[in-house]
């Protein structure tokens, strides 16, 4: 079917057109005649996030609606702010041709501003969130007489937030209505109020088959916990122009990840509950203009971001219930584009993987990271583009200081110039690759169990073979979990208190009471000299480590930190205080190093989200 066989009115035909859709989806082609009927209906439609039902309200309502009234005609209910604002800019879209005036309400802002709108714009059409609806009806300031459409969006979402006994009072509160309501499902909460207040509803069911769409692509590969993050970072090197939302179970993981994310040089801001609405507002601002590429948010925090041409989702770890799968992965692969949904998982939760495949009927690809050798060949690439672009608009005539440079060193040779671009170009950024190591767990497990040392070569049972990367050195920092450090924190701190990319900082080990980390060896003198200076009203202490052991013995070196056993001294504060001593050997000793240890450290080059760490088990984990 086409919109055109569907009798909208010429304008509405022509706003759909210029949006670029001629056919409607299932929801729509379905809701839209039985809503447009002259006979008035109560309506009730089942369908999933994404399927369009914005449309397949709007467009019937912009046939019922008296254009020259000043009247509220029709009220919508939405769960969220931002799908308020979605609603309402649907709304002006489709009656581009043919205004309607709306009006979003929503918390989160002051009221005042909403009331002067009220009153100046005289709204047609009120779209709110359910607390704010009420505060107004509350107040008087709705005048509801000649109101004869009430709209439930996502009908099942405002029940799980909690708001369903406001949404049955604003109902009630509109004598004269007919009640338009789509639900992705039906608890019981929702039936007792079709019950109650609809009157012989029409209703439609969308098939399961739109659960998830042919356009998305859904992948999932398995990585070990602490090298989750490293994963993404690998994969967002290896796909470049990226523009993703990625899904955290927690909004304190949500920050963590984001701060790391832009700390290895990737563009990205979170999305959380803990955000004012100025905040959110920015923030959706600057993805949709796409001034960032990765927004990092939880699931209460994603509900109802609407952006049509996302190229992946990602899930960094599986959401805690299947439906939220579902709705997560939902957002790519929309108005005819493909889509990829990754998820990024531990060995733990396989299994998961096949109950999703089944309940959804579509397949879920199991793939194995890019290989360091094609990152690095991308990323080589990619420097050549921007070195080329780089001449070609630089112009020497409006820089006063480049004869200058020029006169300095145009007795070196052109050999010696190109060492000097291919360090500060290329190699600082595929730098952090070159002691690399496969992150997949069947490919790692391959990799280090192929020409193994008898045991007497390679110390004790469980100890891990990767020293500290050539060229590195090692550093101990006396802070740790339980005084706020995390390895996006570490990164910011250490990057712009020398003042260096946040991707030259190598392998983060976050303990509780302190830490490590590594860095190029020519910035010694530089990170000994932040010192002294403090973090979160904490003294930092920064000392040469021991390089990190080889195999599972050896003790630290020229007097460096090391993680041996405990010092018998409680102190942790700006002074000093620590680990120092051999390597832990035997029962006591828990895991090596390089593996997670009792405090929450990981290896790799880049650290994870805030789950790694064991100051995490104290930490709240609500969305």
């Amino acid at each position: 079917m086409l919109f055109s066989e569907l009798n909208l009115k010429p304008s509405s035909l022509k706003a759909v057109e210029a949006l670029g859709f001629t056919s409607p989806s299932e929801i729509q082609e379905k809701s839209i005649p039985l809503l447009m009927a002259e006979k008035e209906i109560d309506f009730v439609g089942q369908a999933q996030t994404g399927t369009g039902k914005t449309a397949a309200f709007t467009l019937p309502l912009l046939e019922k609606i008296d254009f020259n009234s000043k009247s509220i005609q029709a009220i919508i209910l939405a769960p969220t702010r931002e799908l308020a604002n979605q609603i309402c800019q649907e709304i002006d879209k489709l009656s581009k041709f043919e205004k309607v005036r709306t009006l979003a309400v929503y918390g989160g802002v002051p009221i005042s501003n909403q009331l002067r709108d009220l009153r100046k714009n005289k709204p047609q059409i009120i779209v709110g969130t359910p607390g704010r609806m009420l505060d107004c009806l509350k107040r008087n300031v709705l005048e509801l007489d000649d109101c004869r459409y009430a709209i439930l969006d996502e009908a099942d979402e405002m029940l799980d937030m909690g708001f369903f006994d406001d949404v049955t009072e604003i109902v009630s509160s509109v004598k004269n209505k007919k009640i338009w309501m789509f639900s992705a499902t039906m608890p019981r909460p929702i039936v007792n109020l079709i019950n109650n207040e609809f009157c012989d509803p029409e209703m439609v069911k969308v098939t399961k088959k739109i659960l998830t769409s042919d356009t998305i692509d859904q992948q999932y590969c398995v990585v070990r916990r602490h090298d989750m993050a490293e994963a993404l970072c690998r994969y967002l090197d290896f796909n470049q122009n990226t523009y993703a939302i990625v899904f955290s179970r927690t909004k304190v993981g949500a920050k963590e990840l984001t701060d790391e994310l832009n700390a290895r040089g990737y563009t990205s801001d979170a999305l959380h509950g803990d955000m004012s609405q100025e905040q959110r507002d920015l923030t959706m601002k600057k993805f949709k203009q796409k001034r960032i590429s990765l927004l990092v948010c939880t699931d209460v925090a994603a509900r109802g971001i609407d952006v049509t041409d996302l190229t992946h989702v990602i899930n960094f770890s599986l959401p805690q219930d299947n439906e939220s799968y579902v709705h997560r992965i939902g957002r790519t692969g929309r108005a005819g584009n493909k889509g990829i949904a990754l998820s990024i998982i531990e060995p733990s939760e396989q299994r998961r993987v096949r109950d999703i495949e089944r309940i959804t009927k579509a397949k879920i690809e199991k793939i194995t990271l890019p290989t360091v050798p094609q990152i690095l060949e991308v990323l080589t690439e990619k420097s050549f583009g921007q070195f080329g672009e780089a001449i070609e608009k630089f112009d020497s005539s409006e820089d006063k200081s480049y004869m200058s440079f020029v006169e300095k060193f145009e007795d070196t040779s052109k050999e010696d110039i190109m060492k000097a671009v291919y360090n500060f170009v290329f190699e600082q950024n595929l730098r952090r690759y070159k002691k690399a190591v496969p992150l997949d767990i069947e490919r790692r497990e391959r990799t280090e169990r192929g020409d193994r040392p008898e045991r007497s070569e390679r110390g004790e049972r469980g100890a891990r073979s990767s020293g500290t990367q050539a060229g590195y050195q090692r550093f101990f920092v006396n802070l740790g979990g339980d005084r706020g450090m995390n390895p996006g924190a570490l990164i910011n701190f250490v990057a712009s208190g020398i003042d260096v990319a946040g991707s030259e900082i190598g392998r983060i080990d976050i303990k509780p009471g302190f830490s490590f980390f590594e860095i190029p060896e020519s910035h010694t003198d530089k990170v000994l000299g932040l010192a002294n200076t403090d973090f979160k009203n904490n003294k930092i202490n920064i000392e040469v480590a021991a390089a990190r052991p080889a195999g599972g013995s050896g003790g630290a070196s020229g007097g460096g930190r090391s993680e041996g056993a405990r010092r018998s001294s409680p102190s942790r504060g700006g002074s000093g205080g620590g680990y120092r001593g051999g390597a832990r050997t035997g029962a006591s000793a828990g895991r090596s190093e390089g593996g997670r240890s009792e405090g929450g450290g990981y290896r790799g080059n880049r650290a994870a989200d805030g789950n790694r760490s064991s100051s995490r088990s104290s930490t709240s984990r609500n969305s």
